[in-house]
């Protein structure tokens, strides 16, 4: 899912404390990537877990595995036929919501 912000967007560490501050105890977030491609894993299970990038004045919200030892794990196990689509679809709409709130108004 793509938010087009209106809006300025903050760095990705003060994103990091906004999410936190909104989704207090239900997630856990991690800033990972390398350089200027970082992201931030929000991770609600070992299975369920959403992937959030800036690019220029565009957040993405990607669902994922939030570890990547699992990731690994179900890509070579076909992860078309069991990844949990649709809840990572009910966590990316909820974040995605969020920041449409605060970036998109």
């Amino acid at each position: 899912m793509i938010v087009q912000a209106t809006r300025e967007l903050p760095n990705l560490n003060d994103l990091l404390q906004e999410l936190q501050n909104e989704f207090s105890g239900q997630y856990t977030f991690k800033i990972f990537g390398l350089g200027s491609q970082k992201s931030i894993l929000v991770r609600k299970s070992a299975w369920i877990g959403v992937q959030i990038t800036i690019h220029g004045n565009e957040i993405n919200i990607d669902g994922s595995f939030p570890n990547i030892i699992i990731s690994s794990l179900m890509t070579l196990l076909s992860q078309s036929t069991i990844a949990p689509v649709n809840k990572w679809f009910k966590l990316e709409i909820k974040i995605t919501d969020f920041l449409k709130r605060k970036y998109n108004q």
